[in-house]
């Protein structure tokens, strides 16, 4: 199994779909730390978002939404912001949790 580091500046670590799909559940299995208020996202952001939850990488989420990589990460920067997530892996575990 492999991972595939990201910079600092993109914030991102990616992990396998089978990978981050397992992290997904056993977080989804743990009460979540704090009930956040709703967070308002753009169409765009919960387009970017969805692919996260599924496990999608930066590349793909760009291909599937005709983006730039380097607009992808912008988005994924904003939701972070947005969602107070601080990794892709809780932003990926929010992502499930909403369309819960």
């Amino acid at each position: 199994m492999s991972l595939i580091g990201g910079g600092v500046m993109d914030r991102e670590l990616l992990f396998s779909p089978s990978l981050l799909q397992r992290l997904i559940r056993r977080a989804l299995d743990t009460p979540a730390e704090t009930v956040s208020a709703p967070v308002d996202l753009t169409p765009r952001e919960r387009d970017v978002l969805g692919l996260v939850g599924e496990g999608v990488s930066n590349d793909e989420i760009a291909a599937r939404l005709h983006l730039g990589v380097t607009a992808v990460k912008k988005h994924l920067v904003r939701l972070m912001d947005r969602t107070g997530c601080d990794n892709r892996v809780r932003l990926a575990v929010f992502a499930v949790r909403r369309t819960r």
